[in-house]
């Protein structure tokens, strides 16, 4: 019989709770090579977009079947995460978070420093609503105009929208 990996995400996306979210894949991957699905229960703030790219790639190279759960709320960058998923659910009270990238910055940036910055939030932008396009069943354009005004999704949203694959009623 084969197994299913479960794992939660619960955290903000950063490089630490990433590092930590893939050590643990590894250990139960060595502890069940048999497995043949991963179920991932997310309910996070979302994070850093960069990192949440990587985890996506990340997910989708995996050789088992995803599954990802909006078991409360899955915003911003982990909407990547959740995306990984062949099988998406979410509970029937879960929401979506959908927002333009935005950047903390820190010290002192001349122009040419925040023109770069300005820059690689449209290359995430443009790689962010790619992955959305591919994943549901809007286009890049639909996905950037949610980005622009920021958009909460309930479940029965995202059910429609081709985000959530299937809704859990319990």
């Amino acid at each position: 019989m084969n197994d299913i990996l479960k794992v939660n995400f619960s955290d903000a996306i950063n490089t630490t709770t990433a590092k930590s979210f893939v050590c643990s894949l590894e250990k139960l991957c060595l502890q069940y090579p048999n497995a043949d699905t991963l179920s991932i229960s997310i309910s996070s703030p979302g994070g850093d977009v960069d990192i949440a790219i990587e985890l996506f790639h990340f997910l989708r190279s995996l050789e088992c079947k995803v599954q990802t759960i909006n078991t409360s709320y899955v915003n911003s960058a982990a909407i990547l995460i959740y995306l990984a998923g062949d099988i998406r659910m979410c509970h029937l009270g879960s929401t979506f978070y959908i927002h333009s990238i935005s950047k903390r910055l820190k010290g002192i940036y001349d122009v040419k420093a925040l023109l770069r910055e300005v820059k690689e939030m449209s290359v995430n932008t443009d790689i962010v609503s790619a992955i959305l396009e591919q994943r549901t069943e809007k286009r890049k354009s639909y996905w950037k105009g949610l980005m622009s005004k920021g958009c909460i999704l309930k479940a029965e949203q995202a059910l429609k929208l081709g985000l959530a694959s299937t809704i859990i009623d319990n």
